[in-house]
């Protein structure tokens, strides 16, 4: 139901008794109330009969309002929520439960990807690179290279600069059989975090197969 989130209920707004509701032409399906976002055949900010949800349009609306056209800080909740599903992921992992960890990071994946727009795209990215680079650590403990590859793939597009994502990404690849091409994820990881001794053993590893 669109009313609902996986996080928690979505808020929905008090407005005018008196309010005037007006169209919008070029957006038919809604309806301004009290400068706030509804369906336009029921008249809700949530409406499971209309597959409409304005609730996060209206929140910032209010927060705007409410503070002078400032953007409200990130969810404390959700930024909680995440790292307790990270810690809790890093726990079963050190337990050699690769299963369950990675189910943890999926599920943080799951509420980070719940942040509204206005949140900072740093913060979505950072919380994205390290949960998939964690599920990909889980998953090569788990015999599953690919999966692994595609995660890799993912968190080194989004951080660039990360040495812990190319080493994940070459694990995947000396998995996969693909030595050079691991090498060379090694290489770069080793130049962005040259103090990683984990990842220098591994370049140097990788090497003997070339």
């Amino acid at each position: 139901m669109p009313g609902t989130a996986p996080f928690g209920p979505r808020p929905v707004f008090p407005t005018a008794k008196d309010a005037v509701a007006h169209e919008l032409p070029s957006f038919p399906a809604a309806t301004l109330i009290d400068g706030l976002l509804h369906c336009t055949q029921h008249k809700k900010q949530v409406c499971a009969d209309c597959d409409c949800d304005y609730s996060s349009h209206n929140f910032l609306a209010r927060q705007l309002g409410a503070n002078s056209m400032a953007l409200p800080p990130p969810n404390p909740q959700m930024a909680q929520a995440i790292q307790k599903l990270k810690l809790d992921g890093n726990n079963m992992f050190r337990a050699q439960c690769h299963f369950e960890a990675a189910q943890k990071y999926t599920e943080a994946m799951n509420i980070a990807a719940q942040r509204p727009m206005w949140d900072p795209s740093q913060t979505i990215v950072e919380e994205a690179a390290v949960m998939l680079s964690n599920r990909a650590a889980c998953l090569l403990s788990l015999g599953h290279p690919s999966e692994a590859y595609w995660d890799t793939e993912v968190v080194t597009r989004l951080k660039r600069g990360w040495g812990k994502g190319h080493f994940r990404m070459g694990r995947a690849l000396m998995e996969l059989g693909r030595c050079r091409q691991a090498a060379l994820e090694f290489q770069i990881g080793h130049s962005l975090d040259p103090a990683s001794k984990e990842i220098e053993s591994a370049l140097e590893n990788s090497r003997q197969y070339i």
